[in-house]
């Protein structure tokens, strides 16, 4: 589990969770115009404390990256997550926005069960230029 190395966890100190789309099943149709309108611009749930600990404000376009890759949001400050807990849910085209969600996970089993980690992620998030 990365979530139990510390010098890892120092450097990306955010969790992220990343839950279905509501428009779009898992990538099928995210590149059908009206399922975009519906599901919007990819977007990064992040608490008020962890926003103003890193100058982000609602609406900022932000980064999500570890040492996997990286994507580009747009902030929704939110009571919705606690503080060191990010959501952005998955089903974007690379090709039609800067990354994905995936672009920050493994494709890797874990060690108990050979489960998926995917679930598993320390992420920072920043103000993207």
């Amino acid at each position: 589990s990365h979530t139990n190395d510390p010098e890892l966890a120092k450097r990306f100190p955010l969790n992220i969770v990343s839950p279905k789309s509501h428009y779009f099943l898992n990538s099928c149709y995210a590149n059908m115009e009206d399922k975009q309108k519906g599901q919007g611009e990819q977007f990064v749930m992040i608490s008020a404390e962890d926003a103003q600990a890193r100058g982000i404000l609602d609406g900022d376009r932000v980064k999500v990256a570890n040492d996997r890759g990286a994507f580009k949001g747009v902030a929704r400050i939110t009571d919705d997550v606690k503080s060191g807990i990010v959501v952005a849910t998955l089903g974007y085209w690379r090709q039609l926005n800067e990354g994905t969600v995936n672009s920050i996970s493994s494709g890797a089993f874990t060690d108990m069960g050979h489960a998926p980690s995917f679930s598993d992620n320390l992420v920072e998030v920043s103000r993207a230029n």
